[in-house]
């Protein structure tokens, strides 16, 4: 007897980008945008250490973090204080992760890869960033998340 193979929603998904947007589409629900409110950090479990938060300004660069994940802080910045999504330094992971924030703010939900610098050293990274909304319709967060492996 044959063992049943896994239904889809069972199967493990390897990247990070995946995963998180399908707890995205899962705090959807029937359509619409997510709820700011709907992020509940368990639901990612060890992800959630590659996610982050951002509060929408009015202008893309003006937007302020509200929560980086651990293996996405900058350090440059010795504490974390709501920086600006402007205050990143070029290249570096958070920089790059987050570089097209504008373009998610008017098209949507945007993922991105490439090379930057993480603590200093030469990294490859894939990122994904994904809009938010309290009242279904007017974009005023943005969930993130990005992984990352040295470059060789």
């Amino acid at each position: 007897m044959r063992a049943k193979a896994p239904r889809p929603e069972e199967r493990y998904e390897r990247r990070l980008v995946m995963r998180v947007l399908r707890h995205w589409r899962g705090m959807a629900g029937a359509g619409g945008l997510p709820r700011r409110s709907a992020v509940d950090p368990q639901r990612f479990g060890r992800d959630w250490a590659n996610c982050l938060l951002i509060d929408v300004g009015s202008e893309a660069h003006e937007s302020r973090f509200s929560f980086v994940g651990e293996n996405l802080r900058d350090p440059h910045w010795p504490t974390f204080e709501r920086q600006r999504v402007g205050e990143c330094v070029e290249h570096t992971l958070l920089h790059c992760a987050t570089s097209f924030l504008d373009r998610v703010l008017t098209e949507q939900a945007s993922v991105a890869e490439g090379i930057g610098t993480h603590r200093g050293t030469p990294v490859l990274y894939r990122s994904i960033l994904l809009p938010l909304s309290e009242d279904g319709s007017r974009i005023d967060g943005v969930l993130g998340a990005a992984n990352y492996r040295d470059v060789a």
